[in-house]
């Protein structure tokens, strides 16, 4: 039918020309249709050239519009396409305006490229009214077009219509193709929504549309950054039975998954089979398995790898070389970690911001203010830009040193970009830590004027320095300004605000605090718990501490060495040395062990008890268990020294000490004191 109105239209187009013209004009027009035709072939093949810039386009766009006889419709698609591909949408727009005024009639393909803008500009509710527009134009909307609007309402996020309209168009007669389902696969998946997804990929498999390499692509990716990794599996092992292979983008995102839940063994499987398969790996699987080992600590085997690159025709990159250097960083490897930036730098591999940010972190980290300093200059000096994170790794830095005002002066000096929350927290946490707390908190009122919204994190760090200055309640106004305000109160909150009420004497009111915590529905952990025994031992509620330690079983909290520690210290204290040792057989029985903590608390305890025998049985158990006699428990060695009639049996521990240490260099500067 559209055909025939073309050819309708050209026979029109020629009557009208034989009846205005004389016939000696024939001739005459012979020349322009071919300049036209001489025209639109040019246009054609620069439109193929791939060399096309965007003056141009809208050159030959004019020259088309200006024509007499106009062109077909082809040259002003193939510039309007151009032009789409060059994302320069308002531009198509403008220009497919200025079409009607010359009375250019669009066809299905420029009303295609005028709703894939309105897509891409985020108006796809523009786009729905063109399709108002194909439809008075004579024309029906083809599967491109309807799969271009599911693009655009995916752009907006809205996810509902988009499924909406997917079933709709198939309830009125249209089938869909692979690249619909795609379409629909991949942005379901990309927006989080992959079980709607993977419910897709099951109507494909039954209909006549089969998933490709491209769908199972989008499924196991979208299954695997939503940690559904065993069901991503299961489809990796369907798509081989289907006959469909996967490709190096199937591998790495089902490497990138197992990876991602620490499953190394499966990560190497998947590695091997992809070799075994035909299928080479190629940077994206290095760095993935790169980045695993070296977040694992194991920079060797990372190490070994980045050799076995250039085996496999492999180049390093910027990517390969930040999970090194930040891997030996990490592992305290920080000399090897500058010999391999030198190394990256050497290969004409131009570090970023993100490896100078790894560097400069490290180097303060581990006191080299000077080195790290160095690092700063040298990325300026090479035009990097420094973003939030390299500013906050330079404050940590200062802060980490006990350099405050140079940690300030660094937030002031950040012009080329934003302080963030992060950056006040460094700053708020170094101050507590200097007990300087009118200056985090004054910190703390520039962060609110600055419009930050301070987190759990800001709160913490100043309830925790209030009360270590014993400003306990400037701790509470703080805490109850979270209450009110938000953010809520964590455990971390609570714990320390329960251990800074009770330092500061308030015992009552620290417990109706840890009553408020158990209402709260807040479930306290080990740490919490250890601050609360401690304090009722020291409050000589020592009943209430062993009710409570004996509860946290039943809590699925397992206590640690200083729970017991702090227990046996409770019943020392009590005279009740049998309770004490029961404690202690346990831990060397079932576990935790005990340290040098436990140890020193329960020889004081037999000295105090007058228990020498078992206080020096004791000396010699940790030295046989290879404890050494540090200022922890020197303090035992000297109640000994002082005890009457006991030379004898210290010369013989000192004896049994000396040797041992002295075989193995491990000798204690305590030790060789005594």
């Amino acid at each position: 039918m559209v055909m025939k109105k073309k050819k309708m239209m050209m026979m029109i187009s020629e009557l009208h020309k034989v009846c205005t013209f004389t016939s000696s004009s024939h001739s005459h027009h012979s020349k322009p249709r071919s300049k036209i035709v001489h025209f639109e072939f040019f246009v054609r093949d620069r439109c193929k050239s791939g060399n096309l810039g965007i003056q141009e386009a809208k050159g030959l766009f004019d020259k088309a519009i200006q024509m007499r006889p106009l062109s077909s419709i082809y040259p002003f698609n193939q510039l309007l396409g151009v032009l789409n591909n060059l994302n320069q949408y308002p531009t198509v727009i403008t220009l497919f305006k200025s079409m009607d005024s010359v009375r250019i009639r669009p066809d299905l393909v420029a009303f295609s490229t005028l709703i894939n803008c309105f897509c891409e500009m985020g108006k796809v509710d523009f786009g729905f009214a063109v399709v108002g527009n194909i439809f008075k134009s004579g024309f029906e909307p083809n599967i491109i077009i309807f799969t271009t609007l599911l693009k655009g309402l995916f752009k907006e996020n809205r996810v509902k219509d988009a499924i909406k309209l997917f079933y709709k168009i198939t309830e009125i007669g249209y089938t869909y193709n692979v690249v619909t389902y795609g379409t629909m696969v991949d942005r379901l998946c990309k927006t989080g929504n992959v079980d709607q997804a993977f419910k897709l990929l099951n109507d494909m498999e039954k209909g006549n549309c089969k998933p490709n390499i491209v769908i199972y692509n989008a499924i196991i990716d979208g299954l695997c950054k939503d940690k559904q990794i065993p069901k991503a599996q299961n489809i990796f092992e369907e798509m081989i039975c289907k006959g469909v292979a996967p490709d190096v983008f199937t591998y790495n995102s089902i490497i990138q998954g197992v990876c991602s839940l620490g499953m190394q063994m499966d990560a190497e499987s998947y590695v091997n089979k992809m070799v075994n398969s035909g299928v080479s790996p190629d940077i994206v699987t290095f760095n993935i398995v790169i980045d695993t080992l070296c977040k694992d600590g194991r920079t060797e085997k990372a190490q070994t790898l980045l050799e076995l690159m250039s085996t496999r025709s492999v180049t390093p990159d910027v990517v390969t070389y930040n999970s090194l250097i930040d891997g030996l960083c990490n592992s305290g490897k920080w000399e090897e970690a500058t010999k391999l930036f030198s190394e990256m730098t050497g290969r004409g591999i131009s570090p970023n911001v993100c490896t100078f940010n790894i560097l400069i972190d490290a180097m303060y980290k581990e006191g080299m203010v000077k080195k790290a300093q160095e690092l700063f200059d040298l990325m300026i000096e090479r035009g990097v830009e420094r973003n939030t994170i390299t500013y906050n790794a330079l404050m940590d830095g200062y802060c980490f040193q006990g350099r405050m005002d140079e940690a300030k002066n660094v937030l002031h000096s950040m012009v080329d970009c934003e302080p963030d929350v992060i950056s006040y927290n460094i700053l708020i946490n170094g101050y507590c830590k200097a007990m300087k707390l009118d200056e985090a908190m004054q910190i703390f009122e520039d962060m609110c004027s600055n419009g930050l919204i301070p987190n759990a994190i800001t709160y913490n760090s100043l309830i925790d320095g209030l009360c270590k200055v014993r400003r306990v309640v400037a701790a509470q106004e703080l805490f109850m300004e979270m209450q009110a305000r938000g953010p809520s109160p964590n455990v971390y909150t609570y714990t320390t605000l329960l251990d800074g009420l009770f330092t500061n004497g308030s015992y009552e009111e620290a417990m109706r605090l840890y009553e408020k915590m158990d209402n709260d529905g807040l479930e306290a952990n080990i740490v919490t718990y250890n601050i609360v025994i401690h304090h009722m031992c020291k409050s000589n509620n020592l009943d209430e501490a062993k009710k409570l330690f004996d509860s946290l079983s039943s809590k699925e909290l397992k206590p640690n060495t200083r729970t017991f520690s702090i227990m046996i210290q409770g019943f020392m204290k009590e005279g009740l040395l049998q309770e004490s040792e029961n404690l202690l057989t346990e831990m060397l029985d079932k576990g935790p062990t005990p340290d040098n903590v436990t140890y020193s608390i329960m020889i004081r305890g037999f000295f105090q008890n007058n228990e020498i025998d078992k206080a020096v049985q004791l000396l010699n158990d940790m030295v046989d268990m290879d404890f050494p006699l540090n200022a922890t428990n020197t303090s035992s060695v000297k109640d000994l020294l002082a005890a009457d009639g006991l030379e004898a049996k210290f010369i013989s521990l000192v004896d049994k000490i000396l040797p041992k240490r002295q075989s193995k260099g491990t000798v204690t500067t305590v030790e060789l004191d005594v």
